[in-house]
């Protein structure tokens, strides 16, 4: 088995790869720019999403089984407005692209990252839960538009290209190899709140911005243990933390190992988050069938966290 990783150099490719290079699993990292960390069992390659001779000349010969393709433009307001043209080149086009390499490099699953964008402002179900069966997509924002057009696209493609798709669902993530870029300008809050920790800076909050936030580890964890599965894996699976956590919950956790000081105020936040409102958590039942096991409380993420950057040289926080 040897697993493609497409964003292996940025926040969610690098925690899908080191995890499961800690498994032992063999990864051909794929990024416009090699990853600032490597690890046992990790190979790179360039390519562009954007040209289907770059994709090609990178997948072919290399005895590829599996495929997670992790890499996308996580636009903000402003920049979808800008480009929106190179937002829907790479992550609905550059999703076709991909499909088509992986069917002549001889790929056989596709795990294809998706987000809880695509629900947009959809009603949850009477759980208070988005779920995968039962809750219509509606995205808004140019990014949950594609990458929703991304999941309908490969789904008509897969059978016919041989290849076994599932949809994960991503909802928030933070934690380690987070950093501002330019495929993600925009980091979480919980990201933002740390850098300001560190630096010794007041924090504002917002608001509290309640949400099933999921620590980086724990969803690359359950990526790595669905790819590495033998069984059949359904067509969506969300990827969340499966409890409600807020940014005050975050702050007192900081706060037990680096001084922190902060306070909630709309009108003068110094902590930026994406979303006007609130959002619905995402139901993982699904996942726990196929993945047993539960979240990283945060006091544990927060240490975690701060020993990560600690014991790794080459990791920065911008």
């Amino acid at each position: 088995m040897t697993v493609l990783v497409t964003g292996a150099s940025g926040f969610v490719g690098s925690a899908i790869a080191e995890a499961l290079c800690a498994r032992r699993i063999p990864v051909l990292g794929l990024d416009l720019h090699p990853p600032r960390n490597s690890w046992p069992g990790f190979d790179f390659v360039t390519a562009d999403l954007r040209y289907q001779a770059s994709l090609d000349a990178a997948l072919t010969g290399r005895g590829l089984t599996d495929m997670i393709h992790a890499a996308a433009l996580t636009p903000d307001a402003a920049f979808e407005e800008a480009n929106p043209d190179l937002v829907l080149d790479v992550n609905l086009l550059g999703s076709v692209r991909l499909l088509q390499a992986a069917k002549t490099a001889g790929i056989r699953r596709l795990l294809q990252l998706s987000s809880i964008a695509v629900y947009g402002n959809a009603a949850p179900e009477a759980d208070g839960l988005y779920h995968e069966d039962r809750t219509t997509p509606t995205p808004q924002s140019l990014y949950g538009i594609g990458k929703y057009a991304a999941e309908m696209s490969l789904r008509r493609l897969a059978p016919s290209a041989g290849i076994d798709l599932s949809i994960l669902r991503l909802g928030p993530i933070f934690g380690p190899h987070e950093r501002a870029s330019d495929s993600r300008k925009l980091t979480s809050p919980h990201h933002q709140i740390l850098m300001a920790a560190l630096e010794g800076r007041p924090v504002t909050l917002p608001r509290a911005v309640p949400a099933d936030w999921c620590y980086s580890r724990d969803a690359a964890s359950a990526i790595a243990s669905l790819v590495s599965s033998d069984a059949a894996l359904p067509d969506i699976v969300h990827i969340g933390a499966g409890e409600v956590t807020d940014l005050p919950d975050w702050c007192t956790a900081l706060a037990a190992h680096l001084p922190l000081s902060w306070h909630i105020e709309p009108a003068a936040p110094t902590i930026r988050y994406a979303y006007p409102t609130d959002r619905p958590a995402l139901a993982i039942q699904r996942l726990r069938r196929l993945v047993p096991g539960s979240h990283t409380p945060l006091p544990r993420a927060a240490a975690d966290w701060l020993g990560h950057i600690a014991h790794s040289p080459k990791e920065t926080l911008s």
